[in-house]
This record gives structure tokens, sequence and C-alpha cells, in this order.
């Protein structure tokens, strides 16, 4: 396919201007070099910690932090925590201890912010996620609250997590996933959000984040680029699509809103029918 001028202008841009002044902060080295989707990445933008290699690199970690898409992704966590935090409430309210089961977690610093010491007994959180890096951070970073990190393919959800389910006795009545579905097809979305809705308790919750668009799109598309060493290229979906699939697949009371960005899209649903 012939290359175009805007391709050609926008390649030297991003490769011969951008990509040089960004080497040297933290956040464009890890995004440049197989860690743009990593959970240790997200944590640094949750963090908003200016860091870099050089004087100059600290100072240009500073800009890409308060880059929009970044400044929405922080926005995500307290979202997270947010709606969390009421859905523990409520089911403290009613003496039920709170089990969270967070997909393709990371480090899950949202949890790990969001367990205060007056919480612990009241809340039960396992995180799945292949990538051992970032699980082995979220031990650190959790210490002694009651969270659990085990690594699993989440692509595989279903009969894996039912087992272990039943061997400990144990069942999620919320379980959340952020950061994911925007890395996997319309088919397979559709297979995994069938699996999690198998896998919670009756009357559970589900928490949903989905992309809809990135303020900084071309920027991630052009310098990111994955732990699979693919470009940092995302599934966009409109929210109606995925208000859909969870409606048809038989989630209840389903809800959905949009960040001030107009990036993220978070997603309630319930289980209410018996099994």
């Amino acid at each position: 396919m012939k290359t175009s001028l805007r391709d050609k202008i926008d390649n030297f841009f991003y490769n011969g201007i951008v990509r040089p002044i960004i080497f040297t902060s933290r956040l464009g080295r890890k995004t440049m070099f197989g860690y743009a989707n990593s959970g240790i990445n997200f944590d640094h933008i949750y963090g908003n910690k200016a860091k870099g290699y050089t004087r100059f690199g600290k100072i240009i970690d500073k800009i890409l932090l308060r880059l929009p898409a970044c400044k929405a992704t922080q926005n995500r966590k307290e979202k997270i925590i947010t709606i969390l935090n009421k859905e523990i409430q409520k089911n403290i309210s009613l003496n039920k201890k709170t089990r969270i089961v967070d997909i393709a977690s990371g480090p899950a610093r949202y949890l790990v912010d969001l367990i205060a010491q007056d919480m612990t007994n009241n809340i039960e959180a396992l995180c799945f996620d292949i990538d051992m890096h970032s699980l082995d951070y979220g031990k650190k970073i959790a210490g002694d609250k009651p969270i659990l990190y085990k690594k699993s393919d989440v692509l595989k959800i279903g009969g894996h997590h039912k087992f272990f389910s039943k061997k400990k006795d144990w069942k999620p009545n919320v379980i959340i996933a952020s950061g994911f579905f925007e890395y996997i097809n319309d088919e397979t979305s559709v297979a995994i959000l069938k699996n999690i809705l198998d896998f919670l308790e009756k009357d559970g919750f589900l928490l949903l984040i989905t992309q809809k668009d990135s303020p900084n799109r071309k920027l991630i598309e052009h310098v990111g680029i994955t732990n699979d060493k693919k470009k940092w290229v995302l599934f966009y979906r409109d929210q109606k699509i995925v208000e859909g699939w969870l409606t048809k697949l038989g989630y209840q009371n389903v809800v959905s809103e949009i960040d001030p960005w107009n990036m993220y899209v978070f997603y309630e649903g319930r289980k209410y029918f018996c099994e």
C-alpha cells in the first residue's frame, strides 16, 4: 500500500522528533519499550509523580503525565474507588463480606488504596493477571491487606477460575475488569463477559471499564509498544455496543457513564437470577 504524504509527515514527526524527546522520561521510555499496556506503567500514571533518566527526562515525564489521556486514567482510578466503595458499604450494611475478583488486574493500585484498615475484615480480593512482574509489585504495595495475587490467563476465564472457586469454597460478588477489553476483539469480549456472569455470585456486581476514544490516540499508536511487541492500537467501542452485549447476555440494571475526556466508559451491571 502506498504511503500518503500525511503518513510520511506523521512518521517523521513521531519517530524523528517525539520519540527522541520522550526517550529520557520514565513514562515515555517504558511506553516505547514494550511496557505500554503493563500494570506497572499504569501505576506510574496513577501515582502522577514525574521520573526521568535525566533532569530533562523528568521534565518531559511531568508533561506526559499532564496529557489528557493520563488525566483521564488518573480519574479512572478515583472513579473505580468511588464505585467500589459504594458497593462495599452497601454490603457492610447487609452484614455481607465483599469478595472481589479483578481480571487483568496488574498491581490493582485502586484496590490497595481503597482498602482502609477498618475494612480489612469486610473485604477479600483476588487479582488475576498473566504478568508476574505486575503481580509481584502488587504484593509489595498491598502489604498485609487482604489481596491475593494469582497468575492466570484471563482470556481463558471460566473453567480454571470456577475450579478455584469450588476448591476454595469462594465465589466473587464483585468482578472488576478495567484496561482489558480494549485489547481483545468483539467475539472474545462477549465470550469473556458471559464467563464472568457465570462466575459471579447471585446478586453479584460487575464493574466494567472500556475505552470509547483517546484524546492522545495518535501519540499512543505511534510510540506505544505492548508487551507482545505490537503497536499500541486499541479497540475503541461506542457505549451502546457494550451496553447491548451486557443486556443480551443477561446482566440487569445496566448503566453506563463516560468520563469528561470522552475516553473511558464505566459500566455497572448485576446478576439477579438464580443459576
